[in-house]
């Protein structure tokens, strides 16, 4: 087996889709168009995010444009009744081959209350278990007609379920993932945070009697023939943004985190490097390329849906950087050194980023044996 390595396909599109004019306007042929890029790039699939629109029903809508990669769906628990929720996974299955995969959303209070859900944040991970359980139950079963005279069934098209991805960085997260979870998924860091962050996991999976099939992690991609064109092109999105945004931009993410109890100026960043960046910026400066460096070939920058993380809570807006060698050998390191197995990319515009991505990188990428 090789690395699973999947792509975004998401409506979040654009040159740099977090400033203005940047962000491409709703368009379902260009989303089909993504979508076959994906599937003829080689990926292994794509995570079909919430964002703004549903993701099953946005699923469904391109799958009869491929032909073998797999969709990610993003699903919140007990938002659904669970045997509804098998009855479109048999019928998703079924039409496509059995290649749903299920991403499960626990969710921030602030989005859960505009559906009306007003559980905690730990008690949705527990609710969590039990509907899960249910949904595996029904998904088995299948779906028989409720007319008698065309007595059809939908029958489940893997025996062992739909799998079930997932994240879980909190003590409620882990304790959920070890009982429900089959792969294993966390924000990128660097290759320490991530060894740690992974065998919290595999303890809280093994006080189950279980194991995860795969480990992976979300983080984004600037890969070029170069090392200095990657380079370039990576730090065109802060001078593209410029200061100004970006100070902005978390201006409204530290009042938002803190409830309104401190601003940028007043925050106080975790470590040096990012007190450094938040200086840099109230200054009106942007932060060096050489200061947004993580480690090795790994940068901090910005996404879609992620400011620079001054926070260090973990995020999308990790960037490897680089040409194809740089970029593959870093991702072997997480492999070998920390079990990664599944990596979800990003870069922007989509399309284009990721038929660079197919070009350069996943051949290399497919060198990396795995296990799962």
């Amino acid at each position: 087996m090789t690395l699973k390595t999947l792509w975004y396909l998401n409506l979040a599109d654009g040159d740099y889709p977090w400033i203005e004019n940047g962000l491409y306007p709703v368009d379902f042929d260009r989303y089909r168009r993504l979508a076959e890029t994906i599937d003829k790039g080689g990926f292994y699939g794509a995570l079909v995010a919430t964002w703004p629109n549903d993701p099953l029903a946005s699923a469904s809508f391109v799958a009869s444009y491929t032909k073998q990669m797999r969709f990610l769906v993003a699903v919140y628990a007990r938002m659904t009744p669970p045997k509804l929720l098998a009855q479109q996974a048999l019928t998703f299955d079924a039409f496509t081959g059995g290649r749903l995969l299920l991403n499960l959303i626990n969710g921030r209070d602030n989005i859960m209350q505009t559906y009306g859900v007003s559980t905690s944040h730990d008690d949705r991970y527990v609710l969590g278990e039990a509907y899960w359980r249910e949904f595996h139950e029904h998904y088995r079963a299948g779906n028989p007609t409720n007319f008698p005279n065309t007595p059809l069934v939908i029958a489940p098209t893997k025996t062992d379920g739909i799998p079930l991805w997932g994240a879980g960085d909190s003590a409620a997260g882990l304790a959920h993932a070890g009982k429900v979870i089959d792969v294993y998924l966390t924000m990128m860091r660097g290759l320490d945070r991530i060894r740690g962050q992974f065998d919290t996991a595999r303890a809280s999976a093994r006080l189950q009697g279980r194991q995860f099939a795969d480990l992976g992690a979300l983080a984004s991609v600037v890969v070029r023939p170069t090392r200095a064109e990657a380079e370039r092109h990576f730090y065109a999105m802060f001078e593209r943004t410029g200061a100004e945004a970006i100070r902005a931009k978390l201006d409204e993410a530290v009042h938002r985190r803190t409830w309104g109890q401190h601003s940028l100026a007043t925050f106080e960043a975790p470590d040096e490097r990012r007190r450094g960046w938040v200086r840099s910026l109230l200054a009106g400066r942007l932060p060096a390329l050489e200061e947004l460096r993580l480690e090795r070939r790994l940068f901090a920058g910005i996404t879609a849906w992620s400011p620079l993380d001054i926070f260090d809570t973990g995020s999308s807006a990790v960037y490897f950087v680089g040409d194809p060698e740089d970029v593959a050998d870093n991702i072997k390191a997480y492999h070998d050194e920390a079990g990664l197995s599944a990596l979800i990319l990003a870069a922007w515009p989509l399309i284009d980023e990721a038929e660079t991505v197919s070009r350069l990188l996943l051949p290399r990428l497919a060198e990396i044996p795995t296990s799962g």
